[in-house]
């Protein structure tokens, strides 16, 4: 029975032992110039040159902010290796864990400059609105263009606009 004993320690330190040699899996995040903040998925993470741990591969959104540039977002795939696909996963995660490193790279070269936006007019916006709230439970058909030709400037009211009504009429 000692000997059966002694193999078991042996299993068990080993499962310990190969437990702590699981996929580490990163991004390292540069852009120029560094500096940048970066966010993934919303989520603020640092600033550049940044390097993220992650657990999940699939699509994520990564942005970088930096005062004097344009705000760069774009949506980003993380694929997994080869290794870490089913059914090997299992054999290379579980049963005889490598201890591999995925790591992934991602650079942007940020454009100098503000930050352009344009605002739709209040009346495109209503038109919007009132589309999505007539459309039924499979969703709107045709909705109005959300970037309207022209905005109307603040010095000039807009004729069409609902005026407000007084208290108690109908």
């Amino acid at each position: 029975m000692p000997r059966a004993l002694l193999v078991y320690c042996l299993l068990l330190a080993l499962a310990l032992g190969a437990g702590a040699c699981r996929t580490r899996r990163y991004l390292e995040i540069t852009s120029r110039p560094p500096g940048a903040e970066v966010r993934l998925d919303d989520e603020a993470v640092g600033v550049t040159p940044v390097k993220v741990p992650f657990e999940h591969y699939g699509t994520r959104r990564l942005t970088f902010y930096l005062p004097g540039y344009r705000t760069f977002s774009r949506r980003i795939h993380i694929g997994p290796p080869w290794y870490a696909r089913f059914p090997l996963d299992i054999v290379s995660e579980v049963l005889v864990p490598v201890g591999w490193v995925d790591r992934r790279r991602l650079h942007e070269d940020l454009v100098l400059g503000e930050e352009l936006l344009s605002l739709p007019s209040l009346r495109s916006v209503i038109e919007r609105a009132n589309v999505l709230r007539q459309s039924g439970p499979e969703g709107p058909r045709d909705l109005p263009d959300a970037n309207p030709a022209v905005v109307p400037s603040d010095s000039e009211p807009e004729t069409d606009a609902p005026q407000p009504r007084a208290v108690g009429a109908a």
